[in-house]
């Protein structure tokens, strides 16, 4: 009697384990360690720096109600030296506000989306918004314009408007707009990445926190990481991004897979690019669980603009590593048995 209770406690306990790893597994999507590539290009980290910089000057000349360049003409105005950028007007509640858009590369069917908010949303504390992300986007497309002939695919970088205290969904999203309109063109969209804060690490330990105190056990607490997260339907996107992610030097990076109302996998413009049944994910610094808690909400943050040189570098890996990335064999069975495993549930 005794013999058949603990065989069946080591049967559960053994069932117990196998569910753990297989949660392990799903949201964090571990890896194998990749090579570096040997074919990065280079990022220039004072341009990073001076684009924070500038776009910092114009906000603050706009709040004090000052004739200044607006946000979207200076980020016209960089593009243009790279291409022939565009503007995709749209009425919000309070006004005309304008997506600002670069598309480069060959004229291929599939696009790679690559997007960023350039106006922080009212009513966010200073200490949780910041222009790295939108300096990424004009590093990154600086970078890609000196490479273009070696693009795999087209890539369109997108600045967008916000108008206001908005919710993803909505009109007064230059995101949804921008989505709604490659829906209604019927344009192939191969991934879209939103960018959000890029730029802010610690190295001290306990300076990453998180939303739920489990996720200590699966996730580094040492703020010195970029994260990536979506939906759980794009586990096979954000794995392949994970692989590219991995193969810049001095870049950790760390994934998460969940459902959509879970903390740190929505809440950005990649929710309107899901809306229109593309595949979209969000790559950010988690920015609002690593500054301190007792830190004043007016206070500026400092910026790491090397850390933010390699987060440049992966997007341009990402990109060069698109052509292989439907033929990952490892990607796609994950994807069709976890799509499987999601219906059944």
């Amino acid at each position: 009697m005794f013999s058949r209770l603990v065989a069946r406690l080591i049967d559960w306990l053994i069932a117990i384990f196998i569910v753990c790893a297989l949660l392990w597994f799903f949201i964090t999507q571990p890896i194998l360690p990749m090579p570096t590539s040997d074919d990065l290009p280079e990022v220039n980290a004072a341009n990073l720096k001076n684009h924070v910089i500038n776009l910092q000057k114009i906000a603050t000349s706009q709040q004090l109600m000052k004739e200044s360049l607006s946000t979207d003409s200076y980020i016209y105005a960089y593009l243009k030296r790279i291409g022939k950028p565009t503007k995709q007007g749209f009425v919000g509640m309070s006004g005309r506000y304008n997506n600002v858009s670069l598309l480069m590369g060959p004229n291929t069917n599939q696009r790679i989306v690559i997007g960023v908010q350039y106006s922080s949303p009212k009513g966010i504390a200073q200490q949780h918004w910041n222009y790295s992300g939108v300096a990424a986007l004009l590093e990154a497309a600086r970078v890609l314009g000196a490479n273009k002939d070696k693009l795999p695919v087209a890539v369109e970088l997108v600045a967008y408007a916000t108008a206001g205290m908005v919710a993803n969904g909505t009109l007064d999203m230059g995101s949804f707009h921008h989505a709604k309109a490659l829906k209604d063109k019927k344009i192939d969209i191969q991934l879209m990445l939103a960018l959000r804060s890029v730029g802010y690490y610690r190295r001290a330990t306990n300076s990453q926190r998180y939303p739920f105190s489990f996720m200590k056990m699966l996730y580094p607490d040492t703020a010195d990481f970029i994260g990536l997260s979506s939906r759980l339907d794009d586990f096979g996107a954000i794995r392949s991004v994970k692989h590219s992610f991995s193969r810049i030097p001095d870049l950790a990076v760390e994934s998460l897979s969940a459902p959509e109302n879970f903390p740190l996998v929505g809440g950005s413009d990649h929710e309107n690019y899901w809306l229109h049944d593309f595949t979209a994910l969000q790559v950010s610094d988690l920015l609002e669980y690593r500054v301190p808690e007792n830190q004043a909400s007016n206070k500026a943050i400092s910026l790491d603009y090397q850390k933010m040189s390699r987060v440049v570098q992966a997007l341009y890996q990402t990109i060069m590593d698109s052509e292989s990335a439907g033929s990952r064999s490892d990607e796609n069975l994950f994807s069709k048995y976890f799509a499987q495993l999601k219906s059944f549930f």
